[in-house]
């Protein structure tokens, strides 16, 4: 095979025929341990959240200006953080076509 019929080849497109195979004994534990995680990463986002909306009220009530900013930025980055981590099984799924957490 020459360098010519290779790039060709390479241009076309090479499919190896493998294709992702879910049916091995360890794979319900794996996908039980990741929810497992997901979940409690989810839990710990809330408590965060928590957190820093009673730190964000106590420093609107008690006139401390650094408060409410630590608590207002704590508040919102535990609400990105909890809709990324959230979304990470339907992104996968949608990017990839395989149902890690169905």
């Amino acid at each position: 095979m020459n360098a010519l019929t290779s790039l060709s080849v390479m241009a076309k497109g090479y499919d190896p025929g493998v294709t992702p195979n879910f049916n091995a004994p360890w794979m319900p534990t794996l996908q039980n341990i990741g929810g497992m995680v997901l979940a409690t990463a989810l839990v710990l986002f809330v408590i965060a959240v928590v957190a820093g909306l009673v730190v964000w009220l106590f420093g609107k009530l008690s006139g401390g200006g650094r408060a409410q900013d630590t608590g207002l930025s704590i508040l919102l980055w535990g609400v990105v953080a909890a809709v990324a981590v959230g979304s990470i099984g339907g992104i996968i799924s949608w990017a990839t076509g395989v149902p890690l957490f169905a």
